[in-house]
């Protein structure tokens, strides 16, 4: 008889069993899904012009989905930034960089780990940001983002982005 290689792959050591064998069940899906609606509603209320207190206002639902000790992560940086307060200093470098930034959904997955979340942007860069240059046309960047989730805590552990690649003129033609 041969042997099933789901087995194989959870008794390899690298995997541990856990990542691959969370339960999740429809509830906690669904609060998942809310938490990361919550935050994306908030941070896209910034795309547009504010005030300084419909910042913190939006900030404060942003960051509320997030634990206390969550980690903002750009790793092809090196760049991490800690803490609520560190994520907030994460967003005021971000979301200001941008002129009339749009964030158009590509992929999304929502499981046990967390929220992955491919998005193509596009926007006008004002100042440098996630090694990106200020230029006078739009960049049209596809960010891959993975919010990490604690079920624990019922939070996110922040936010990584993993790449940011330009979209060619085909892509943007879609």
């Amino acid at each position: 008889m041969q042997e099933d290689s789901a087995d194989i792959i959870l008794s390899d050591p690298r995997f541990k069993g856990k990542p691959l064998t969370w339960e999740l069940d429809t509830a906690e899906y669904d609060q998942i899904r809310h938490a990361w609606l919550t935050h994306v509603a908030a941070e896209e209320q910034l795309f547009q012009p504010y005030t300084e207190e419909e910042w913190k206002a939006q900030m404060s639902t942003m960051l509320s989905v997030f634990s206390d000790d969550c980690v903002m992560e750009l790793p092809a940086l090196g760049q991490r930034w800690f803490g609520r307060d560190g994520a907030e200093r994460f967003y005021r470098e971000f979301i200001p960089s941008f002129e009339k930034m749009e964030w158009i959904p590509q992929a999304l997955v929502i499981g046990a780990q967390g929220v992955l979340d491919v998005v193509n942007m596009s926007g006008r860069l004002l100042r440098p940001f996630a090694g990106l240059t200020p230029a006078a046309e739009r960049l049209r960047p596809q960010w891959v983002i993975f919010f990490p989730w604690l079920p624990e805590q019922r939070k996110f552990r922040g936010e990584t982005v993993f790449s940011i690649r330009f979209l060619t003129e085909i892509e943007r033609a879609k």
